[in-house]
C-alpha cells in the first residue's frame, strides 16, 4: 500500500509544452479558428460563375479542416477521439455559423448567385452541420484505423528486433 500514499512530498517541476502544442490540446481554439477560417474561405472563394474557383476552394476548406482535426486528435490517444472529434465538430460549426451571422448583416454571405438573407441562415445551418458531420465522422474513423495499424506494425517490428538482439 506504500507505493500508493507515498510518505514523502515530491515536489514536481511544472513542464512547460510548446505554444503551438499547448494550442493543439485545447479544443476550443483550434476549432473556433477553423469554423472562422472556413466561412471566411467560403465567402471568397464561392464567385458564381467561377466553378474552378469553387471547386478548389471546397478542396482547400476540406484539406484545412482535416488538417486541423488531425493537428488536434494526434495529441491524444485514440480512445479519446470520439468525445475530442464530436467537441471539435460542435466548435467548429458554432464558430462558422456565428461567423456566417455575421456575413450576412454584412451582405457578404451568399447562397448559390445571390447575397443570403435572414431566412436563408437555418438551411444553411443545417447544411453545414450534416456536411461536417459526415466529414469529421468518416475523417476521424479513416485516421483512427490509418495510426492502429501503424501503430500495429511498429510495434511488431520493435518486438522482432527485440527477438533478434536476445538470440
Amino acid at each position: 500500500m506504500s507505493r500508493f500514499f507515498p510518505r514523502d512530498v515530491i515536489h514536481w517541476g511544472e513542464e512547460r509544452l510548446h505554444p503551438l502544442r499547448a494550442f493543439a490540446i485545447r479544443t476550443v481554439e483550434p476549432a473556433g479558428i477553423t469554423g472562422v477560417a472556413l466561412r471566411l474561405w467560403r465567402a471568397v472563394v464561392f464567385v458564381p460563375g467561377q466553378w474552378w474557383l469553387t471547386l478548389s476552394g471546397v478542396l482547400v476548406g476540406v484539406l484545412f479542416l482535416c488538417g486541423m482535426l488531425t493537428w488536434h486528435l494526434g495529441h491524444f490517444p485514440v480512445r479519446r477521439w470520439p468525445l475530442r472529434a464530436l467537441a471539435f465538430l460542435v466548435i467548429e460549426i458554432a464558430a462558422e455559423m456565428g461567423t456566417s451571422t455575421l456575413l450576412i448583416a454584412l451582405g457578404r454571405e451568399r447562397v448559390g448567385s445571390r447575397p443570403a438573407v435572414w431566412p436563408d441562415w437555418w438551411p444553411m445551418a443545417w447544411q453545414t452541420l450534416w456536411q461536417r458531420t459526415l466529414l469529421v465522422a468518416v475523417f476521424a474513423l479513416l485516421l483512427a484505423a490509418v495510426v492502429q495499424v501503424v501503430r500495429r506494425t511498429l510495434d511488431r517490428r520493435a518486438s522482432e528486433a527485440l527477438h533478434r538482439q536476445l538470440r
